[in-house]
């Protein structure tokens, strides 16, 4: 098997984690965990988990200069992305916060087109405007829900802003230092910053209520949904590029759905299909769109 099919065998585990992600966080906030105990559990379970995975890997220096792209890197990729993540799944539901996640690729191809000029085809503009269409059925069908639950989409739409930017703005940083370094000072940069409201509420948590299913997908989410994907997803950065990592959000509102579904927390409509629909449609369209490179040969060629 090639390195770049490795890759794209890594993302799809990635794909598949956050997948279950959804549901069990939604469960979580639904069984006695606030917003910000969900954050400051995982923040501070992954920060354990790479400084002690950093025990087995070369020892590398922080070069001062790269702190402050650190720190940028860690609030959107991280702090606002999880946090953002779990704020809105406690107004939503697993099944709408997974098809606003799909939007993620057209996002990024937007910033890569400003970041890294990437260039925007009109296959690629095409393609914005069905997956904005599809992300507009979304909200506005939603009818049935309360205010709250729009909000909460928003909320998660803004999570899903939030790591497009980590994506398109800090390739060099993802280059330069090894993944396990990288993301246990990332981790503890945002555990820093969430540690004021996620120690209060952790210490209001009565811990001793919840049963073993409870613990087992709080440990799943800490584990799986964090350190593991998120080391997962690092490597996978390496060597592909933003729009293509950002493509494989489009499996998680299938594996989201059919989880939400089995657990008794959502059901499907024609209208969160039909929204679906529209949203992966986009997102095809634009990742069909030539890159760059790909542009830039086919001119010499021509030559």
């Amino acid at each position: 098997m090639s390195s770049r099919w490795r890759l794209h065998l890594v993302m799809l585990c990635v794909t598949i984690i956050f997948g279950i992600n959804g549901p069990f966080t939604k469960a979580l906030l639904g069984g006695g965990l606030t917003p910000y105990t969900h954050m400051f559990c995982r923040f501070l379970g992954a920060t354990i988990l790479f400084w002690i995975a950093s025990l087995w890997v070369p020892r590398e220096r922080i070069d001062r200069k790269d702190w402050g792209k650190m720190t940028l890197a860690s609030l959107t990729g991280i702090f606002f992305n999880q946090g953002l993540f779990a704020i809105g799944m406690s107004m939503t539901s697993p099944v709408n916060q997974s098809l606003v996640a799909t939007l993620g690729p057209i996002v990024t191809m937007l910033l890569a087109a400003v970041v890294l000029k990437e260039p925007i085809t009109r296959l690629k503009g095409i393609g914005v405007l069905i997956g904005a269409s599809g992300a507009l059925l979304l909200v506005s069908t939603n009818g049935s829900s309360t205010a709250g639950s729009t909000l909460g989409d928003l909320i998660c739409a803004t999570a899903t802003v939030s790591y497009a930017i980590y994506l398109t703005s800090f390739k060099t940083l993802i280059q330069k230092y090894h993944p396990v370094t990288l993301m246990k000072w990332l981790f503890v940069i945002s555990l820093y910053g969430s540690a004021p409201m996620g120690v209060r509420d952790m210490i209001r948590t009565e811990w001793s209520t919840f049963d073993a299913t409870f613990y087992g997908q709080l440990a799943f989410v800490v584990v799986g949904a964090t350190f593991v994907a998120y080391l997962l997803l690092l490597f996978a950065q390496r060597g592909l590029r933003p729009t293509v990592v950002s493509i494989y959000n489009y499996g998680i509102p299938v594996i989201a759905s059919m989880l939400a579904v089995m657990m008794g927390q959502d059901h499907l409509t024609l209208a969160k299909v039909a929204s679906a629909i529209l949203i992966l449609l986009g997102v095809f369209m634009v990742t069909r769109s030539k890159s760059r490179q790909q542009l830039l040969r086919e001119q010499l060629s021509n030559e």
